[in-house]
């Protein structure tokens, strides 16, 4: 069926004036407060479009395998980019990084990690904290044995490694993880971990497994009564989708943050790596900045007239011959200059004090790890009589002051479980003691002897202690060249004791003489007689 159409309707001055004054007017008139927010808008966006862009870090830069190409971006996108937060101001930006305003994030600490700068501030602290080690001491009578046990358990299980790995993450991820491995744990993650007999059985400790934070994530932790002891502290992690609870993964934390950012810092702390960041920057910049001087410290020259050399047509030739002055500048080619209107010029960049500058530069990344120079970095102090020896002693002190504070926790917990897998039962007077960092020289330690030396002999004089007790001590002294040497006149008898003495040298043996040899017979005749004709004696013959 056909729709009929009616003719269109034509429109007079007259209608259109009368539907102008009739109909609604499609804008309504803006109010004040609509005015206000889009006078708030655009001086917000004028302001993000004026603001400047914060430079990059250069260790970024440095660090990500794909850099950021800026230049796929518009003036108003990078700028956004790089004042993009929240209103607390907690996000980061996704093209530019502000220093110490907030968590790197794992990913960013993992990048930075690959620098020579970062790396060798945390290996350096990780490898001095077991490079002497320890030994298991005991406050106890009979307890040699199980400690020499204990310590062949704890190289057979590798702890050793494991600290070292952990000290590792600590630096440059603010935290690290140590999950407790028992024999067939699987299905008890989530149950505590308590160091009973019926808990950890006979044979159960594997070892630790060392898990890098970047795949721990915090579950559940209380935020209500700050005098709890696990006030901010989560009693569970999920570990890749599995729930473990806080007993079963030690958890180091060297430099914590407030309890308010906690939450914030994945409730870890402050890496090494995030406090370094302005110091290595700078680092960078210097270094890359006086290589820059180096390549460039002369300018060469030539004085002509440049009205001439730019009239229309001359250009092209001005050019060419500044592309050719480049292509032979050699100390061993050839110039050619108008001696009437050229002349060559030199301009050197003075080079002194260059040297300073970046040195300086590179001591600040000592300061900040508190490491010394010729620790960090190998660089050993410059001048007359110059020596390094007073900052390795505060160097030992902080390590050992690290070691006490952070690791001395986790090794009391691994022997602990040590001896509940070994014996089935602890022992606490058995404890975990660093050996000291500082080794003597071998001058060092002949003075240290000598002087000992002197002490025990006027001890000896003075009746404090005897000989024999000085000589049962250097006996059983692993670091006295008489270690184990057992001596005969320890147990002697004492010199006041007569009855004894007599008693022993009556018992002594007097030795037997070995038998003589029979003589040889002398001969007979007149020129000599037998020994017992010569003396009167009746020799049998002539009898």
């Amino acid at each position: 069926m056909a729709r009929s159409r009616l003719p269109p309707t034509r429109r007079t001055p007259a209608t259109k004036a009368a539907a102008a004054t009739t109909a609604p007017s499609a804008l309504p008139a803006e109010t004040a407060d609509e005015k206000t927010r889009r006078d708030r808008a655009t001086a917000l966006s004028s302001a993000v479009t004026q603001a400047p862009v914060a430079e990059p870090s250069p260790s970024l830069q440095l660090a990500r395998a794909h850099a950021v190409d800026e230049a796929n971006y518009t003036p108003k996108e990078r700028r956004a980019a790089s004042h993009a937060m929240d209103w607390a101001g907690q996000s980061r930006s996704a093209l530019s990084f502000v220093e110490n305003a907030g968590w790197p994030g794992f990913p960013t600490l993992s990048l930075l990690s690959q620098l020579a700068e970062y790396r060798s501030m945390h290996e350096t602290l990780a490898d001095e904290c077991v490079r002497c080690w320890g030994v298991v001491a005991s406050s106890g009578d009979g307890d040699d044995d199980r400690c020499t046990q204990i310590e062949a358990e704890l190289k057979r299980l590798n702890i050793r490694a494991a600290v070292r790995q952990l000290v590792v993450h600590d630096q440059a991820f603010g935290g690290a993880h140590a999950y407790i491995k028992l024999k067939d744990d699987d299905g008890m993650r989530k149950l505590p971990l308590l160091l009973k007999p019926y808990s950890v059985r006979r044979g159960a400790f594997q070892g630790l497994r060392v898990v890098e934070p970047y795949w721990v994530t915090p579950n559940d932790y209380n935020s209500i009564d700050p005098t709890k002891e696990n006030f901010y502290k989560p009693s569970s992690w999920w570990l890749i989708g599995t729930e473990v609870h806080a007993t079963r993964l030690f958890t180091i934390v060297s430099r914590p943050v407030a309890d308010m950012l906690k939450p914030a810092y994945s409730f870890r702390g402050i890496s090494m790596t995030q406090l370094a960041i302005p110091y290595v920057d700078n680092w960078l910049r210097t270094r890359q900045s006086v290589s820059d001087t180096v390549k460039q410290f002369s300018v060469s020259g030539v004085l002509m007239d440049l009205q001439q050399s730019l009239l229309p047509g001359a250009g092209t030739s001005l050019d060419y011959r500044a592309q050719l002055l480049n292509l032979y500048r050699d100390n061993r080619n050839l110039l050619l200059l108008d001696k009437a209107t050229e002349e060559f010029f030199q301009v050197n960049t003075p080079l002194s004090g260059l040297d300073a500058l970046q040195a300086q530069a590179q001591e600040q990344m000592g300061a900040v790890s508190h490491t010394p120079l010729v620790k960090l970095l190998g660089i050993t102090p410059s001048g007359l009589n110059a020596s390094s020896d007073g900052e390795i002693r505060v160097w030992y002190d902080y390590v050992h002051g690290y070691q006490g504070a952070t690791l001395s926790p986790l090794m009391q917990v691994v022997l602990q479980l040590v001896q509940l897998s070994l014996f089935g039962v602890v022992d606490e007077d058995i404890t975990w003691q660093w050996e000291k960092l500082h080794e003597a020289t071998e001058v060092e330690q002949a003075t240290m002897d000598r002087e000992q030396m002197e002490t025990d002999r006027g001890y000896i004089e003075a009746g404090v202690v005897t000989a024999e007790q000085v000589a049962q001590r250097l006996s059983s002294d692993p670091d006295s060249p008489y270690s184990g040497i057992a001596d005969g006149n320890i147990d002697a008898i004492p010199d006041d004791d007569i009855a004894s003495i007599t008693e022993a040298i009556l018992g002594i043996q007097p030795p037997v003489p070995e038998p003589a040899a029979p003589a040889a017979p002398a001969a007979l005749g007149t020129a000599g007689l037998p020994p017992g004709a010569q003396s009167g004696v009746e020799h049998p013959l002539e009898a």
